[in-house]
């Protein structure tokens, strides 16, 4: 294996080869917060799902510290749990924050957090922690496996959830997509461990950047230019654009797919299914027997 594209297409390549799947389990937990509050006391709940029990622990006091400013991937986060004061805080947070004055730290309240007991392959769990830099193709292996193992665990908060909604009928919880919760922990601890996001839009703390030349030498080269879809004049003159029939039910299909909820794209298609019917089959009964008989119709049907 090789570090870095060297630009030859290998022999041959089996996503996962590099794991070592024989591996034992290794206890772990995952974290997570919700986009809204579980009106509920800090607890831990032991919830079944596909012949499994998870212990799930909630949290309604937990912070995260980060450095400089708070962003959106979190990715300078330093501490998270509840709220501690100065003394409390880890001896590297406070050595760093001794050499570098200058240096803002803030606190975040986080809405309620998921604390799920479950367990990984040992192999990927050392990987993932260890210091040194591992060849790029594992890392993508590493930071896959662990991605699709928090997504696996989506199904298990949407239990929880709807035992909360039905117990509660609070009305901001609602199942959950990995747009909705993109930004995991997998650790032992709060501090120890690695982030995962599932979807990579939601780690953009900026647009992403475009360079007017890769190739041949995959370096970027020139000058960037942030990514973007239509200049503003022309955005100017779509604004009073007419859609056709289920036109934005076709966008929202698509946007539901691209954020993980597959439930949700599949009801928005079949009712831009149905708009289109609906408009096709009016516009042909008011040619063949007029406008009034059309809306008697469709207002019948």
């Amino acid at each position: 294996m090789v570090s870095n594209y060297d630009g030859k297409i290998p022999d041959r390549f089996c996503l996962g080869e590099d794991l070592n799947w024989d591996a034992p389990w290794v206890d772990v937990s995952l974290w997570v917060e919700l986009p809204f509050w579980l009106m509920v006391d800090n607890t831990t709940l032991a919830i079944e799902i596909e012949g499994h029990e998870f212990q799930v622990a909630l949290y309604d006091n937990y912070f995260e510290l980060y450095v400089n400013e708070i962003t959106a991937s979190r990715q300078n986060v330093c501490s998270r749990g509840p709220l501690k004061t100065h003394e409390d805080l880890s001896d590297g947070i406070k050595e760093f924050q001794k050499n570098n004055p200058s240096v803002p730290f803030m606190w975040r309240k986080c809405k309620t957090i998921l604390k799920i007991a479950t367990r990984c392959n040992e192999e990927v769990w050392s990987m993932a922690t260890r210091k040194a830099k591992l060849v790029q193709r594992v890392q993508k292996t590493v930071d896959l496996y662990i991605e699709e193992l928090c997504k696996a665990h989506i199904p298990l908060i949407n239990r929880l959830i709807q035992g909360y909604r039905l117990a509660t009928y609070d009305y901001f919880a609602f199942e959950v997509s990995p747009w909705d919760v993109p930004i995991w922990f997998l650790g032992r601890s709060e501090q120890g461990g690695v982030s995962s996001t599932l979807l990579p839009y939601r780690k953009w703390d900026f647009k992403p950047l475009i360079f007017p030349k890769l190739f041949p030498a995959l370096k970027p080269t020139g000058q960037p230019t942030f990514y973007q879809l239509i200049q503003g004049k022309n955005l100017r003159d779509q604004i009073s654009t007419i859609p056709t029939p289920g036109e934005f039910e076709l966008l929202d299909a698509l946007n539901l797919m691209e954020r993980g909820d597959y439930s949700g794209a599949v009801r928005r298609i079949t009712t831009a299914i149905e708009v289109i019917v609906e408009a096709l089959l009016g516009k042909a009964i008011e040619m063949a027997e007029g406008k009034g008989r059309a809306e008697k119709f469709l207002r019948e049907t």
